[in-house]
């Protein structure tokens, strides 16, 4: 009897990531350092550049509007490059304008290299998120998308603090010119880690108008979705240490170590949001998450304002880290909702998806001063929760308008 086993189905490998991502992610974090860093930056860039302190903040303003305003047509007319030199020369410019900044003589130098940097940032940001997508089977999108974020996140939580230590003690522009460094190093990683056989953007993606995918079923909503969360979590995040301070009486150290606490808390909700995404689907999870952070944005003001401060204290110390948790871990589900809605202009609509993050920024840090001025420190919290709470309705209308199409087109015809 012949039992030839050789014939026998073998098992197949588990699909791996692939080790370009790893590369996306240095370069998101040489890109999320430089752009966070300088509002740490800003009492040494003030004095060496013999400007106020609060001209030296409109650094931070120049590089947000750039970036809001300039990823979308920039995307576009970027559309027709392949996405491998694309990156290549995105982030190469990136590390080559970081150079340029460390050397700036006087302010409007320096202005100007931001702005660069913003639009620069705004074309290989989304790029990378689009490609990571596309790298990976859809098995594996969510994970892909928290690796390229993560490096964003990782910025926020190591780099931004590690660069304003290496301001202090070497100042300002060695910390400049180390990112320029990382960036350089992430470009040749890209030279050699990303394979040559690289789709191009689709012909949907390079022929239609730019902003006509927001013409596409549930792209506007999705877009202001993003924007009330980032408005209602910059609205609190933005005054963090005013509340931490003004509530609790918290010191510098104890402000930082909080910092350091979200940061680190944000790390790990970029992986869980990945995975999450992947194994229970992104409208899901982006909904558990918003229904998280109307409780934790809510229970933060709640705590500093109705309990006495020794169960007030661990609350709110608890509940920021759980911010930055729910906070960074609705980035992946959001962005493979938005690639889902959308999958032929992928590049397009996560630029206007980081522009609405921008705007919400901007606007969440208005909102926030406006409250504190009008209430006190205390309420940004509500005002929080209120903005989750108005993104959270909109992804369930939404997502509700969707079954009902899809049940009316599947329905049979009835006389």
């Amino acid at each position: 009897m012949n039992t030839d086993s050789s014939i026998a189905p073998q098992p197949q490998p588990a699909e791996r990531l692939p080790l370009g991502l790893a590369w996306l992610a240095l370069g998101a974090f040489a890109i999320g350092t430089e752009s966070f860093m300088v509002a740490g930056l800003l009492p040494a860039l003030a004095a060496d550049l013999q400007v106020s302190a609060t001209r030296a903040g409109q650094l931070v303003l120049l590089f947000a509007l750039s970036y809001a305003i300039g990823s979308p047509p920039m995307a576009a007319l970027c559309a027709r490059f392949g996405r491998r030199p694309l990156l290549i020369a995105s982030l190469a410019a990136f590390s080559g304008l970081t150079l340029a900044a460390s050397m700036a003589q006087g302010f409007a130098q320096l202005a100007l290299a931001r702005v660069a940097l913003g639009l620069v940032a705004g074309v290989f940001l989304p790029t990378a998120s689009a490609l990571a997508a596309a790298m990976v089977s859809p098995a594996l999108r969510g994970r892909a998308l928290a690796i390229v974020t993560g490096g964003g996140t990782v910025a926020v939580a190591l780099g931004v603090p590690l660069g304003a230590w290496i301001a202090g003690w070497g100042g300002w522009r060695t910390a400049y010119l180390l990112i320029a460094a990382v960036a350089a190093l992430a470009t040749w990683g890209l030279a050699i880690g990303l394979p040559r056989g690289l789709a191009p953007a689709s012909a949907a993606a390079r022929s239609t108008p730019s902003f006509s995918v927001t013409r596409e079923p549930g792209v506007l909503p999705a877009l202001l979705t993003t924007t009330l969360w980032a408005t209602g979590g910059f609205s609190f995040y933005t005054y963090i240490a005013l509340f931490l301070a003004g509530t609790l009486g918290f010191g510098a150290e104890g402000v930082s170590a909080v910092f350091c606490a979200i940061g680190v808390a944000a790390a790990i909700g970029t992986a869980a949001g990945g995975w999450a995404t992947d194994r229970f689907g992104a409208d899901r999870v982006a909904q558990g998450f918003a229904l998280m952070l109307v409780l934790i944005l809510g229970g933060l003001s709640f705590s500093a304002q109705m309990l006495p401060r020794g169960l007030a204290l661990p609350l709110v110390v608890g509940l920021s880290a759980l911010w930055g948790f729910a906070g960074w871990g609705f980035g992946p589900a959001q962005a493979m909702r938005l690639i889902r809605l959308a999958p032929d202009r992928a590049p397009m609509t996560l630029s206007l998806n980081a522009s609405a993050v921008y705007l919400g920024i901007a606007a969440g840090s208005a909102l926030g001063g406006a409250v504190i001025e009008l209430v006190g420190v205390s309420a940004v919290g509500w005002v929080g929760a209120a903005c989750q709470l108005t993104g959270l309705g909109l992804m369930l209308r939404t997502a509700h308008k969707s079954r009902a199409a899809l049940s009316s087109s599947t329905s049979p015809l009835t006389a």
